[in-house]
């Protein structure tokens, strides 16, 4: 673990470093959650149809090694994914599948970790692919596996930005501080946006946000950037079921209102900044020297 923390931290330090280049193409944002069951994924799902919705070009990397559900949340289909980019048996737009709204979804298995077992050639080769997908994409969603694990910890390095996503409950809260912690610590990012999901009302969401963004202030000096929370629905559980994002499904939904304020938020301030930054081909290049 601790040849790893000075890797991250030396890989984040050279990312702050490089923020000042103006030729930033593509934002990418890692989204995680301290537990399972907090809505991460279906987040990630309705929150890129959102993004495409306000004319983003965004693409989902489904980074949760152990249960994958991105696909089946959009009712696709994968038949390859990027072990088979990775292995040479696929070329990286054979994998893409699209979704709704022009989204378009790269099936990550374990395929992601395998790029540290790449020779230099294999590894430029498949680093010209991700430059080509560049060229069509501006926002990058990373949905991670639930948890502080090593991969999941290379994703929050490697990102512009980190969503966590909680939920009002004391387990989850206290399993997104350590999360927050982490980052802390080992000064992974200098802030991290937070989403409070499944909540009784829009006042509950602000004080679970107030609470941590105050521990995390005092204990962890970690700035929090909070983006809004997401009502209880009963239109979630049954677009899960439909396999149809809730977000087109049920658009006049309290839940789908939430994603769409989460997204304007998410999009709106950064617009004013100027950002820089080395976008798709650049955080694969720190995961590959992350996990190698």
């Amino acid at each position: 673990m601790a040849d790893q923390a000075e890797k991250l931290k030396e890989l984040a330090a050279k990312k702050d470093i490089k923020s000042n280049n103006l030729s930033h193409k593509v934002r990418v944002i890692t989204i995680t959650s301290g537990k399972g069951g907090v809505g991460k994924s279906n987040m990630t799902v309705n929150l890129a149809l959102a993004l495409a919705q306000m004319g983003k070009r965004v693409v989902i990397f489904d980074a949760d090694f152990g249960l994958a559900n991105v696909d089946i949340l959009l009712g696709l289909i994968p038949r390859y994914n990027m072990h088979h980019v990775v292995s040479g048996d696929k070329q990286l737009q054979e994998i893409i599948l699209k979704g709704p709204l022009g989204v378009h979804i790269v099936p990550g298995s374990t395929g992601l970790l395998e790029m540290a077992n790449l020779n230099g050639f294999q590894r430029q080769q498949l680093l010209k692919q991700l430059l080509e997908l560049e060229r069509s994409a501006e926002i990058i969603l990373i949905d991670t596996g639930a948890g502080i694990s090593k991969s999941v910890l290379g994703f929050i390095t490697a990102a512009d930005d980190v969503l966590l996503i909680t939920n009002p409950e004391p387990t989850s809260i206290t399993d997104a501080y350590g999360i927050a912690k982490i980052i802390s610590k080992y000064q992974l990012q200098q802030e991290v946006k937070l989403v409070v999901n499944q909540v009784k009302n829009i006042q509950e969401g602000e004080d679970v946000a107030q609470r941590f963004s105050r521990v995390a202030h005092n204990y962890l000096r970690l700035p929090v950037d909070y983006l809004g929370c997401v009502l209880c629905d009963s239109v979630v559980a049954r677009s899960v079921r439909e396999q149809h994002p809730f977000f087109i499904a049920y658009p006049n939904s309290k839940a789908a209102e939430c994603i769409d304020r989460i997204a304007n938020n998410l999009v709106e301030p950064y617009s004013l900044k100027v950002q820089g930054g080395e976008g798709m081909s650049g955080f694969f290049r720190k995961i590959a020297k992350i996990f190698s």
